[in-house]
């Protein structure tokens, strides 16, 4: 998955509108990407090179939502519908 293809897919989930100032890294341990709302209160989602997605809320902590994610917590795709 390219980064563009992760933010189309995350503004898709999270009914953001635009691709632009959007915070999204690629952490190589996971092979995925991070995104985050860059706004008080905003949504998080980690973004695997195979789709998978995992969401967190503004209350859980990076390392948390990291941890997560290794551990194979992940968030159906039918949650955001």
């Amino acid at each position: 998955m390219t980064e563009k293809e992760a933010i189309r897919l995350a503004c898709e989930l999270l009914n953001l509108k635009g691709e632009e100032n959007k915070n999204i890294s690629y952490i190589d341990e996971l092979n995925a990407f991070y995104f985050s709302e860059p706004v008080k209160g905003g949504a998080a989602l980690i973004i695997a090179d195979d789709g998978e997605v995992l969401y967190a809320n503004s209350s859980v902590r990076y390392d948390e939502h990291i941890n997560a994610f290794k551990n194979g917590v992940r968030t159906p795709l039918s949650a955001f519908k």
